[in-house]
């Protein structure tokens, strides 16, 4: 209304497990190609965050993107960096791989 641009909002793991199942939602590791071989989300999208600035153009397509790490630290910092880039549907999944992982959800 006023040109006000709020940042990216968190959601938990649980949530972004149940939405993953729409179509035009992609959930974006930004963790460390050896980080994602040692456990993974079956059919995430891996852009490792010191490169996620250059391999944005990836993520135009997807109507909601949901972005993930170890802890939520760094999917945080990409989340806002996305966001800043125009991508406004961009949600930061909290607690990353380790709250997945505790919440018993999927992994490869």
């Amino acid at each position: 209304m006023f040109g006000f641009s709020f940042g990216p909002k968190s959601v938990s793991v649980t949530e972004a497990y149940e939405r993953l199942g729409t179509d035009g939602n992609v959930l974006l590791d930004v963790r460390t190609k050896d980080e994602v071989r040692e456990v993974g989300v079956p059919g995430a999208l891996n852009i490792p965050l010191d490169r996620l600035e250059a391999q944005a153009s990836r993520l135009a397509g997807y109507s909601s993107i949901y972005v993930m790490c170890r802890s939520g630290g760094r999917s945080a910092r990409a989340a806002n960096l996305l966001h800043g880039l125009g991508l406004k549907q961009v949600m930061n999944v909290s607690g990353g791989i380790i709250a997945w992982q505790n919440a018993g959800l999927p992994t490869v």
